[in-house]
């Protein structure tokens, strides 16, 4: 292959595309000491609003990743549910359900609850912190060129403002650049089409519409001829199916009489913000994973927006893989950790993309079950499972998210999801396993709590090893002869270590790196009239 170029770069990972999937797994992988590049054919973050629903387990990672307050801070107040009616002044509207659960019911089994943020108003957020954490991000900067092979990757970028190329040598490579990815191409990877729900239309535009829904805008309006979605700051898409190009509005003075009839506001003049054209279909990549190289997001998993599932599942997916990239860059953990990703995480895009053609149809992972209560299997899990659990009913079991509970760490109160980044935690109140952490320098904080004991099952001899990203790698149950040969092989197989350097002393050296610091913290305000 001919390679020439002006430039050259080696890095731990190359993340091709910085929407939600992309930016998510740099900041995940830059927070673990990763040196991360980003690369975007874009010159900015997305223009649009696009997605806007973030679920609970979503508003999770974001406190860990300390931009929680800042998402609130740009979202909307909407009520998480669904009106249907004719129109959007129709007296007999009702409300339904459309997944995601009021502030009280996150609040009952988690620090935080969902928001609504605009896609082009959450993606600076996290473009921001991912280079606080020292990930570099080029816009305007495309994938020209890819080779990957087991050991790592080469790819060649190229500025489009200047023309000029860069070779970027890689550990890893990560395709996060959408439905139509130039990565998951390259890989010759193919994609499973799982079906649709239409061709639709959509007009972004901006109106106060107080007027006929009061002060609070539920997130969603189904109405006889389309669709009205909530976006925040007086924004709102109007979509309808179009399916053909005739029935697709002409002009802007039809576009404002068909949202007058759809909003019942015979004399509303809405700010018309501009149309997209867009087919609502799932698919799914038959691989998310070709050696040195990942699919995140929609280039794993697309979905259509029925159940707001799409940019959840896509943050998940960055927030899953990057720590594990950039342990293992360090050679602080082995393939089995790599292979975990895909065990791990293609089962729940598959589940969301599949989902996403049913409208209607419920699911038994439909609200806090699939977003808190979804198990994982892999190589790494000590067991696991990919039931679903009630997040009320966690017991802190190999492959579940381990349960949130308020605690005070050195009369300090937070949640147990604020110990988790950056290390692996043991959760014990036993002073024999405490014994064991300290002998390897592992994270064992001294947790007070009057829901611990009973949430984590710590019964005499108990003990949990948690991952970075707040899933259970192991547990014990009772006590053991050799506390420290155990946890020394818990460790190793909760990263994928092996043999010669699954011994004691590695662990003690990886563990070293990581110093206990609890992040204080109360429970988020509701911001909801409900």
């Amino acid at each position: 292959m001919s390679q020439h170029s002006s430039q050259h770069t080696d890095t731990h990972v190359l993340v091709v595309g910085a929407g939600p999937a992309g930016l998510a797994t740099a900041l995940s992988a830059a927070r673990h000491g990763a040196r991360v590049l980003v690369v975007e054919r874009h010159r900015s973050t997305s223009i649009h609003p696009r997605a806007s629903g973030l679920s609970t387990r979503t508003m999770e990672i974001f406190r860990t990743w300390g931009v929680a307050d800042a998402v609130r801070t740009a979202s909307s107040n909407v009520i998480a549910r669904a009106m249907f009616g004719r129109t959007l002044d129709d007296p007999g509207l009702t409300e339904n359900p459309i997944g995601f659960p009021l502030p009280r019911e996150a609040l009952a089994v988690s620090p935080a609850f969902p928001a609504c943020c605009a896609q082009d108003l959450l993606e600076p957020i996290v473009l921001d912190a991912a280079r606080r954490a020292g990930a570099e991000i080029r816009f305007d900067t495309e994938l020209v060129d890819l080779a990957v092979d087991d050991e790592g990757a080469w790819a060649r970028v190229r500025d489009r403002a200047t023309g000029a190329t860069t070779e970027v040598c890689s550990r890893f490579l990560v395709g996060a650049d959408g439905p139509r990815s130039r990565v998951r191409t390259a890989l010759g990877i193919d994609i499973e089409h799982l079906g649709g729900i239409g061709r639709h239309v959509q007009m972004l535009f901006r109106a106060d519409l107080t007027t006929v829904i009061g002060d609070w805008a539920h997130g969603l309006y189904a109405l006889e001829d389309g669709l009205i979605i909530a976006f925040g700051d007086n924004r709102w898409g109007y979509a309808r199916p179009c399916t053909t190009d005739a029935e697709i509005p002409v002009d802007d003075a039809h576009w404002t009489a068909l949202l007058r009839t759809a909003t019942g506001m015979s004399d509303l003049c809405p700010e018309l913000l501009g149309t997209a054209v867009f087919d609502l279909v799932a698919e799914l990549a038959t691989a998310s994973r070709a050696g040195s190289a990942f699919l995140v997001g929609d280039a794993a998993h697309r979905t259509t927006p029925v159940g707001a599932v799409g940019l959840n599942t896509a943050v998940h997916d960055g927030h899953n893989l990057g720590w594990k990239l950039a342990w293992c860059a360090q050679d602080r953990a082995g393939e089995p950790l790599l292979a975990s990703y895909a065990a791990e995480r293609a089962p729940v895009g598959a589940r969301n993309a599949h989902r996403s053609v049913q409208p209607g149809v419920p699911h038994r992972a439909d609200g806090l079950a699939g977003d808190l209560g979804t198990g994982y299997t892999s190589p790494v899990l000590a067991t696991g499972s990919a039931a679903f659990t009630d997040p009320a009913d966690l017991a802190a079991a190999p492959g579940e998210r381990a349960p949130h509970v308020w605690v005070a760490v050195d009369g300090q109160r937070c949640s147990t999801l604020d110990l988790w980044d950056g290390r692996l935690t043991l959760v014990t109140l036993d002073p024999t396993w405490r014994a064991a952490a300290e002998d390897l320098a592992l994270a064992a904080p001294d947790l007070t709590g009057p829901r611990l004991v009973s949430t984590y099952r710590l019964g005499d001899g108990g003990a949990v090893l948690v991952r970075p990203d707040g899933y259970v790698a192991w547990r014990a149950d009772v006590p053991v002869a050799d506390p420290v040969g155990a946890l020394t092989d818990a460790v190793a197989g909760a990263v994928g270590l092996t043999g010669s350097r699954a011994n004691g002393e590695f662990v003690r050296l990886e563990a070293a790196n990581h110093s206990f610091v609890a992040t204080t913290g109360e429970p988020e305000p509701q911001l909801t009239p409900r």
